[in-house]
């Protein structure tokens, strides 16, 4: 009687000891997530600023690429067995913690939950860790979030990598058939609309970008 009570509390214990370290005192993950929870949505936002700290020459920080929505956007596109490994990287990176503590006091606490100058020395610390399986758990988690980073439309037009701005050109076959899928009424295009290839200007590298990508290029930190 006495063992199945105190098994039972060290259960409760257990339990209780769980849901703090891994559910309690997350703030609300932002609106329109498909696929991140708060949890999840607080490691990258803590990931992001530590790990693109400054702009690095590109347009924004890490911390304004909007990193939450890119990330929870690519977990949406892959399949269910992908996203679940990317997110037991998440996981075991969170509470990593537990066995690879930060330099400060209170080391031992969430990733996500330390100071900035905490999370870097750990990622530091991963990056150079002499097991090769510590060093490829920061190689995985980088280049989840560089893919975001990167591809925000700020950094690509600040890298030139932004879609140009073109004219689409008209051709005989534009007023002649319409779209897959359309019908003969719904050509837009008539013989004034044509545009002749031979005229057509070499395409400048300079030349303007996308007006998307502009605005976005210009758009302040919480406005988007």
């Amino acid at each position: 009687m006495l063992t199945g009570v105190f098994f039972l509390a060290g259960i409760g214990i257990l339990g209780f000891a769980i849901y703090r370290r891994g559910f309690a005192g997350y703030r609300p993950a932002p609106e329109g997530l498909a696929q991140l929870h708060r949890s999840e949505a607080a490691f990258v936002e803590s990931v992001a600023e530590v790990l693109f700290p400054s702009r690095m020459g590109l347009a924004l920080a890490g911390i304004d690429a909007g990193l939450t929505q890119s990330i929870d956007r690519h977990l949406d596109a892959l399949p269910r067995s992908k996203r679940l490994q990317i997110r037991a990287l998440f996981l075991l990176i969170e509470h990593l913690t537990l066995v690879l503590p930060g330099d400060e006091p209170g080391g031992r606490a969430r990733f996500s939950s330390l100071t900035a100058a905490s999370r870097i020395s750990i990622l530091e610390r991963l990056a150079h860790h002499p097991r090769p399986l510590f060093r490829l758990l920061l190689t995985a988690l980088r280049s989840i979030f560089v893919l975001g980073y990167v591809g925000h439309p700020a950094n690509l037009h600040r890298l030139g990598l932004a879609p140009f701005e073109l004219q689409a050109a008209v051709s005989d076959a534009e007023l002649l058939f319409p779209r897959i899928g359309g019908l003969p009424s719904s050509i837009v295009f008539a013989d004034a609309d044509r545009t002749d290839p031979e005229q057509a200007s070499p395409l400048d590298p300079h030349g303007q970008r996308h007006r998307a990508y502009a605005r976005a290029a210009s758009t302040p930190r919480g406005s988007r």
